[in-house]
């Protein structure tokens, strides 16, 4: 499947529900999106950890207000949450940053966000560099998860083994042996951006690719033939 990277992203703001709505209409079967806790340590979807200010200048997303952020149009876990819950058939890959587990522990931030997510938890993938919040998590109850690796080294390693995630995501150059090996998994590799790196992925052993120019690749017959959207 093609996963969009924050949406469509081409057309819209990134992490907004419009650019939800835009992938959602192009096509895409699954998008990923990235979680910032605000001051008042409600999950938001942002990339980042520095926040725009209208006037200039940025601050730490940390210490902006909810009613800040609601008035830079940005989208909530929640407002994310219920607009997933209108468009059952998506995927989604909700990833946590390991600046923010190390800023409020794991325990802080990935409790409130399998809270939110349960009722799509079938459709959810928690998405984290770090074992033990995907172990936190799937402990209560979102067992759907996705860890992200530096190296295929590190996916055969005993935590990883014993994780046995529902998907590895990998970075393109960090991919150190000519096909990814089989596993328990499902191999993401990004970000993708053209037809012809998107099928020689699929001949290296990906099963999905996350990708940030979704208009491109939805038009390509030739990505559609190996990755079947």
């Amino acid at each position: 499947m093609l996963i969009a990277h924050r949406g469509d992203k081409t057309r819209h703001p990134q992490n907004t529900i419009a650019a939800f709505e835009g992938a959602h209409g192009l096509g895409a079967c699954a998008i990923q999106t990235e979680i910032q806790f605000s001051a008042d340590d409600t999950p938001w979807c942002f990339h980042c950890g520095e926040v725009a200010l209208p006037h200039g200048g940025s601050r730490p997303f940390a210490q902006v207000r909810d009613h800040q952020l609601a008035r830079l149009g940005l989208t909530s876990f929640v407002q994310l949450m219920a607009w997933a819950a209108r468009h059952r058939h998506l995927e989604w890959f909700v990833e946590v940053a390991p600046e923010t587990l190390a800023r409020m522990g794991a325990d802080a931030a990935v409790a409130p966000l399998v809270r939110q997510l349960l009722p799509q938890s079938e459709s959810v993938a928690l998405l984290s560099r770090d074992n033990r919040s995907l172990r936190l998590a799937r402990n209560l109850g979102c067992h759907r998860v996705a860890l992200k690796v530096d190296s295929v080294a590190r996916s055969l390693s005993a935590e990883v083994v014993t994780l046995a995630p529902d998907y590895l995501l990998i970075r393109d150059r960090s991919v150190e042996c000519e096909e990814l090996p089989p596993g328990p998994w499902q191999w993401v590799v990004y970000e993708i951006n053209s037809a012809e790196e998107a099928v020689r992925w699929r001949a290296r052993g990906a099963h999905h690719i996350l990708t940030g120019n979704l208009p491109l690749l939805m038009r390509s017959r030739e990505a559609s033939d190996v990755y079947g959207f």
